[in-house]
């Protein structure tokens, strides 16, 4: 089996690399480090079943230059920010999502492969009044460009196999967490470690600091993607990944706070309902239909986002350690 991963240099392309790697496939990882790092890869790097390509999708001819020969593609590569900030530039989520979907999608028919895995996201859904939300919830309607320009990755993703033959699986993914730190998009665990770095007594918190939210570990993650592709054989699987419950911006707020062994932390709340403009201030996952496949995951919210801020603090402390990071102090 030869694989080839888009971001996987990224936080989670790189434990599915890995993952791969492991089980004896052959995988090719293409990136254009923008956002993913090579330390992500240390693992695999060297070994005889891997090869690293930098390569960057927004060229229509990229994926020419790899995709020979491979029999499954792992698409996780987008826009890893997917906040909107006034100044930005309107098409960056239809170039680094969509545009790089449709490439990704054409080099696949012009060299005969059938097989695509795609990392979708829960944005998709907007603000549904159905909670949780199922995967057949009513027609998504996203609220952000970034959610917008994944709905419409996975509409050229079905024609795509409609008209071609391919087999497709879409995961819409929950707040992925765990111990990699990317160089832009940063998770709000890695964000709130950062900001009490640089001052250990206040911590600004955007929105109201109600927030709620679905987490998953990213080690869970790239398990539920191999699980669903062994197990799913529709020609489109569409599949929300997470568990069963949510967590509140103010209870990882103190979760961090505590694992850093700092007190009295005091919040300072932006106000507003979401964090951002275009923000789902609060969702939670249906994941029935992948619990009836055969996979849940280990771990609810607060155990995922616990996990992750110790691995997390570790992975910044052994940085520091190097001189690449501020120590991280109480």
């Amino acid at each position: 089996m030869k694989n080839l991963i888009t971001g996987a240099a990224g936080c989670i392309g790189s434990e599915l690399a890995e993952a791969l790697v492991a089980r004896g496939q052959d995988v090719i990882g293409v990136d254009n480090l923008s956002s993913g790092k090579m330390e992500h890869l240390a693992t695999v790097l060297g070994k005889s079943n891997f090869r690293f390509v930098e390569a960057d999708l927004e060229e229509p001819s990229a994926m020419d230059r790899v995709i020979q020969g491979v029999n499954m593609v792992w698409h996780l590569a987008a826009n890893p920010d997917v906040k909107f900030s006034e100044g930005d530039e309107t098409n960056k989520d239809l170039r680094q999502n969509t545009l790089c979907t449709y490439n990704v999608l054409e080099a696949m028919r012009r060299n005969g492969t059938r097989k695509l895995a795609f990392s979708s996201t829960s944005a998709v859904y907007g603000l549904s009044k159905l909670q949780p939300i199922p995967e057949e919830a009513a027609f998504p309607h996203p609220i952000s460009l970034y959610g917008a320009t994944k709905l419409g990755c996975e509409a050229l993703i079905s024609a795509f196999q409609n008209l071609f033959g391919m087999q497709c699986w879409i995961f819409r993914f929950a707040n992925i967490v765990g111990p990699k730190v990317r160089k832009r998009g940063r998770t709000v665990i890695g964000d709130f470690i950062l900001k009490l770095r640089q001052d250990p007594r206040k911590l600004p918190i955007l929105g109201d600091g109600k927030q709620a939210k679905s987490y998953l570990l990213s080690e869970e993650c790239v398990e539920a993607m191999l699980f669903v592709v062994e197990h799913a054989r529709a020609p489109v699987n569409i599949y929300n990944l997470g568990c069963d419950d949510s967590l509140e911006v103010t209870a990882i707020a103190g979760m961090v706070a505590e694992a850093m062994g700092l007190r009295g932390v005091e919040y300072e709340f932006a106000g507003g309902d979401g964090g951002w403009p275009g923000d789902v201030a609060r969702f939670c996952l249906d994941v029935s239909a992948i619990n009836r496949l055969g996979w849940k995951a280990r771990h609810n919210s607060a155990e995922a986002v616990s996990r992750a801020i110790r691995s997390t603090l570790a992975a910044m402390n052994e940085a520091a350690g190097a001189g690449a990071l501020p120590a991280c102090k109480p």
